[in-house]
């Protein structure tokens, strides 16, 4: 009798193999680029973060109207050395965010490590409704960058060109303009990253170092010539938000995972002493 039961429980685990095999090549569960991106981007301005979008517009009005924009840009105007050393910035606002995304998901998938590859879509999904929203802005308000070019033929003289706005449609083209695309990307990246890792202290003083050194750049950057600085400041309030709701939604995908069932099927001896044999079952 010991033998025959021995030769069953042999053969189921033979049987077996299949779904062990499957168990090993099934590997983690990754999350998608655009899971919950809707929500994230919803979430951005409802409740208390909607207070944010009201502050960039609000700072953007209070500092146009007492003429603290063309004060500094009168002053980098003056002093271009400002701008001059604020090159490096200015390029790391353009490759910084590939290298971010890029760098996050290659460790992810090489380490297959889906919590790392969930912070890199947290990081593209910040990036990416961050440009789409002060895109659209862009589009609408029409407000002109503060370039000497443009006096007089838009106003009369800086102060006068710190406070115009174009309302309508692609008045004054999508890569200048309000708010700065620059700051809010930066900004809204680093902060989806605080809040994906919220324990970390590093990420949540990136996000301040990083959001300030950007908002220097690009209102130094040619002598003033690239944006008031209410376009900066704007631009980090509006796409912290952003970032916050992302990164936060991402964490929130990861926890949720389950692991993924390796094999519905499953073939187990019967030792029991009236009954030789296997059992073969499937979980459904």
């Amino acid at each position: 009798m010991l033998p025959r039961t021995i030769l069953v429980a042999l053969a189921a685990v033979v049987l077996a193999r299949p779904a062990l095999a499957a168990e090993d090549e099934a590997g983690p569960v990754f999350p998608g680029p655009f899971d919950r991106i809707a929500r994230n981007f919803a979430e951005s301005f409802t409740g208390f973060n909607l207070g944010f979008q009201i502050a960039g517009a609000t700072a953007t009005a209070t500092l146009s109207t007492q003429d603290a924009d063309v004060r500094v840009h009168r002053y980098f105007h003056d002093h271009p050395l400002w701008g001059r050393d604020a090159y490096p910035i200015i390029i790391a606002g353009v490759a910084g965010p590939v290298v971010l995304f890029g760098g996050l998901h290659i460790a992810g998938r090489m380490t297959r490590n889906p919590e790392t590859v969930s912070a890199a879509y947290a990081v593209f999904q910040a990036g990416a409704l961050t440009l789409g929203y002060v895109t659209l802005l862009k589009l609408v308000t029409g407000r002109p960058a503060p370039r000497d070019d443009y006096i007089p033929s838009l106003a009369e003289d800086d102060a006068g060109l710190s406070r115009k706005w174009r309302p309508g449609i692609y008045r004054g083209g999508i890569v200048s303009g309000w708010p700065s695309g620059h700051v809010a990307v930066t900004t809204a990246m680093l902060s989806a990253l605080a809040f994906y890792y919220p324990d970390s202290w590093l990420l949540k003083a990136a996000v301040l170092v990083g959001s300030a050194g950007m908002m220097l750049g690009v209102s130094s950057f040619e002598s003033g010539g690239m944006h008031w600085c209410s376009d900066a400041l704007a631009g980090a309030l509006m796409a912290f938000p952003i970032g916050m709701s992302t990164g936060r939604g991402m964490r929130a995908v990861v926890q949720g995972e389950k692991a993924r069932p390796q094999s519905a099927w499953f073939v187990t001896p019967s030792l029991r002493p009236e009954v030789s044999g296997a059992m073969i079952g499937r979980i459904f």
